[in-house]
């Protein structure tokens, strides 16, 4: 029974990784789930066993991607190499190739999951749950070396980011910029 469920759980795993290289690379467009399939070495029946559709394939992508992102970034922020302004430096830097790397297609594709756009929140759900941990930590870090003025509270520091993340994600006309403005300048951010 264990080899049962670990054979399914790997197969689902290599799914996730074949559909974030695809997606990221070619767009969510151009991305079919016959191609996704074929690159993991399984069926389509196998692949919708785990996900349902294409945007729920896409959607467990983006979710992956913040789990990891948040991942790489503690563990940088676990590192005992580096000031905390070094560590800053290459999460920002861990980011920015991130979102290089991500076809524009897929970029407009996430930030309309980050908005509710596609009729679920839990790729927002999920980026909630994992932000005050992490920015608690990087906070708290920061403190101790006196690179982060112990005036600034938690609560203040995630109200101006969550001003932020909300901003890039307003549909408004009058001051939205498109998703894809948004990760050309990124490195401008």
């Amino acid at each position: 029974m264990t080899n049962n469920l670990q054979r399914k759980k790997e197969k689902k795993q290599l799914i996730l990784e074949t559909a974030l290289q695809t997606f990221t690379k070619q767009g969510y467009k151009k991305t079919s789930i016959a191609q996704v399939a074929k690159e993991a070495h399984s069926s389509q029946v196998t692949l919708y066993k785990y996900f349902p559709s294409k945007v729920a394939l896409a959607r467990a992508v983006i979710i992956k991607q913040i789990i990891d992102g948040y991942k790489a970034c503690e563990d940088t922020l676990d590192s005992s190499n580096g000031t905390f302004a070094e560590k800053m430096e290459m999460m920002m830097s861990y980011g920015v190739n991130v979102a290089d790397a991500i076809h524009d297609d897929f970029v407009v594709f996430m930030y309309n999951e980050f908005s509710g756009k596609n009729g679920d929140d839990s790729v927002m759900k999920t980026y909630n749950e994992y932000k005050h941990g992490f920015w608690k930590r990087l906070l708290d870090q920061g403190r101790e070396e006196g690179a982060v003025n112990p005036d600034i509270s938690d609560e203040s520091a995630i109200i101006y980011l969550d001003m932020f993340v909300n901003y890039a994600m307003n549909p408004n006309p009058v001051n939205a910029h498109s998703a894809i403005e948004i990760k050309n300048h990124e490195k401008d951010l």
